[in-house]
């Protein structure tokens, strides 16, 4: 998976049943690129679209339980990785990359997506 199919699948992971519209704002790419990451992370198994049961002209996008699987499995690939690599920071350094990815995490929370029809870093 690309850093930008990772995006679409924590962001799926997060908001499940979005729209592709709206998938695309929160990543703040276009629909265009929206629609052809969607496409190959589909064609692995990993989420499926179907029409909204309440309009449809809109097509809703969600994770599948490979799709899931996979996250779940990924980021215990990550722990087993990183875990060994914090515990044998001193607890000082611990302290200071906690401060840090707090502030990186507090930064990405508060961004609000940019205006319907825009597309920053597409």
């Amino acid at each position: 998976m690309s850093p930008s199919q990772l995006r679409v699948l924590y962001t799926l992971e997060d908001h499940d049943g979005t729209n592709l519209r709206t998938l695309a704002q929160t990543l703040s790419i276009t629909s265009a690129a929206t629609s052809q990451l969607c496409d190959r992370i589909e064609a692995v198994g990993f989420l499926e679209r179907a029409a909204n049961p309440h309009n449809g002209r809109e097509v809703q996008v969600q994770l599948t339980d490979p799709g899931r699987a996979y996250l779940e499995r990924l980021r215990s690939e990550r722990r087993e990785v990183l875990m060994p690599i914090i515990e044998s920071l001193p607890s000082r350094d611990r302290a200071a990359l906690l401060d840090g990815l707090s502030a990186v995490a507090a930064v990405t929370a508060s961004e609000a997506p940019p205006p319907a029809g825009t597309a920053r870093g597409a």
